[in-house]
């Protein structure tokens, strides 16, 4: 839970512990987020056994917890509802655990990883498509250029953060410039080549910082440079 805590900027212990119980019948899903957090029956031995979490790791539970880290200022439903709880799944296992992303979740190996980004721009990269697993590798690449500090710095910064759009294209613009601000680089193109609806003002707002020359989309949108 420590690391839970940390990754959200948030203040440990919790003012209260998080719960997950386990029942007949849940309301939705095989696991769903909340307080508490539940599951069916079957999900029991999957939390107890230390063992085989620390060597196979412990996705969905964790998965859980980061919904409940979640917060409406930096989220962009329904894109990233099921994707940036994942970020604390992805932490969990490589700082807690000592699993690395590609053997923590199926989903997360470099060939359906690479997979994933060709036929997300192979379709032209519409927004309305970028979820889940799609939402997530934006995410990771940032995460593995830069590391989880400007995260962590940012959803602190986010706590306290006034004039923050209600708007989902709003939030997005200020992600992109509270990045990119964060890790002093011009991150537009990068969310650009994800689809992202950068606006014009925010473009030229951030063409003043260094352009990031290792951009990893720009294999896959300039393949000749």
């Amino acid at each position: 839970m420590g690391a839970i805590a940390q990754l959200a900027a948030r203040p440990f212990p919790f003012c209260r512990p998080e719960r997950i119980v386990a029942d007949v019948q849940i309301s939705a899903g095989w696991m769903h987020s909340g307080y508490p957090i539940m599951c069916h029956l079957e999900s029991v031995q999957e939390l107890i056994n230390e063992a085989g979490i620390r060597s196979s790791g412990v996705w969905g539970p964790i998965h859980e917890l980061g919904h409940n880290q979640q917060r409406q200022e930096w989220e962009f439903p329904p894109h990233t509802t099921e994707a940036t709880c994942n970020l604390w799944s992805v932490y969990v296992h490589e700082t807690v655990l000592g699993i690395p992303r590609a053997r923590a979740h199926p989903a997360l190996s470099p060939p359906e990883r690479e997979k994933r980004i060709k036929t997300h721009l192979g379709k032209g990269a519409p927004l309305h498509d970028w979820n889940v697993w799609t939402a997530l590798e934006t995410y990771l690449q940032l995460q593995e250029a830069f590391g989880w500090e400007p995260f962590t710095q940012l959803f602190a910064e986010y706590q306290t953060l006034s004039g923050i759009p209600k708007d989902k294209d709003g939030k997005m613009n200020l992600w992109v410039k509270k990045f990119s601000e964060k890790v002093q680089k011009n991150l537009a193109p990068f969310f650009e080549a994800w689809g992202w609806p950068v606006q014009k003002e925010v473009a030229n707002s951030l063409a003043c910082l260094p352009e990031w020359q290792e951009n990893p989309m720009r294999v896959h949108t300039h393949p000749q440079e």
